[in-house]
């Protein structure tokens, strides 16, 4: 059973916060571990997921693909049998019945390829329009 802990924070001169010990408890933190932190501007929403590994190789992946039935599954599969590890995802139609957009953090620690030999795969499925591929906290590698 899933368990929320609420607490107030503050931010320093630094703007640093520190995650009280009840919260670290709760979601397993430790020292060195990676965050990926997400902020919604809309919503004025901040989310924090811990990273398991400490070695996590993470990336952001924008793919747009023709919107039809089955396509985002077929991706799906696709990165799954590449031992791609999904963080967090996110897809949405652009145009009704053409064109669909999926956003995905991901860990690419256990994956069989290299960044680029991964993208050239996902580019081989015949509905992906355009895959471009981000380090997170580094440039991006558009179109590898």
């Amino acid at each position: 059973m899933s368990e929320e802990v609420y607490d107030f924070v503050v931010m320093d001169s630094k703007s640093r916060v520190t995650i009280p010990l009840k919260i670290r408890k709760v979601l397993g933190l430790r020292e060195g571990m990676k965050l990926l932190l997400i902020a919604n501007s809309s919503k004025k929403e901040l989310r924090m997921i811990p990273l398991l590994e400490l070695q996590a190789k993470v990336y952001r992946l924008r793919i747009v693909m023709s919107d039809r039935p089955g396509v985002l599954a077929r991706a799906a599969s696709l990165l799954a049998e590449e031992g791609v590890d999904l963080i967090m995802t996110e897809s949405r139609t652009i145009r009704r019945g053409e064109i669909a957009e999926w956003v995905i953090v991901a860990d690419l620690s256990n994956c069989q390829l290299d960044v680029s030999a991964l993208v050239e795969r996902i580019r081989g499925l015949d509905f992906v329009k355009s895959v471009e591929i981000t380090q997170m906290g580094y440039k991006p590698e558009r179109g590898v």
